[in-house]
């Protein structure tokens, strides 16, 4: 059973992959707030028929992301990516309804894979560190 669940889980995870940060044209682009230096830090994604919250994007005053990731239905969704400030990647989480589900990865600031959890409905089930 925990096999099928974690097969699905991770099958669920590659489509949600193909899916990852599109940002659909007809959304409205709003700059929440901004650092001192005047560059954007909350920038926030809105559907323009439902003015729901579909994106956040979040920036370091150097301008580089700091992260990323979709909602659906006000929760995080999909593939949410965290960034170190020299512009690596931090950590790739993935969520369902706001959940964390699916492999994780946690990368130190030179680029190195450090730990993989596996989730299902926001309970890791697995820790594995290199």
């Amino acid at each position: 059973m925990l096999r099928k669940l974690l097969s699905l889980v991770l099958s669920t995870t590659v489509f949600v992959l193909l899916l990852s940060f599109q940002i659909d044209p007809t959304w409205k682009r709003e700059v929440m707030r901004k650092h001192p230096n005047g560059k954007p830090y909350v920038i926030i994604f809105f559907d323009s028929k439902t003015d729901k919250m579909m994106r956040e994007e979040v920036y370091f005053p150097n301008g580089k992301m700091q992260w990323e990731g979709n909602y659906k239905n006000m929760l995080e969704d999909g593939k949410w990516v965290y960034y170190f400030e020299n512009g690596r990647t931090k950590s790739i989480q993935y969520y369902t309804k706001g959940k964390e589900n699916g492999v994780c990865q946690d990368f130190n600031e030179s680029g190195k894979l450090i730990k993989e959890s596996t989730w299902v409905n926001g309970k890791e089930t697995k820790v594995v560190k290199y």
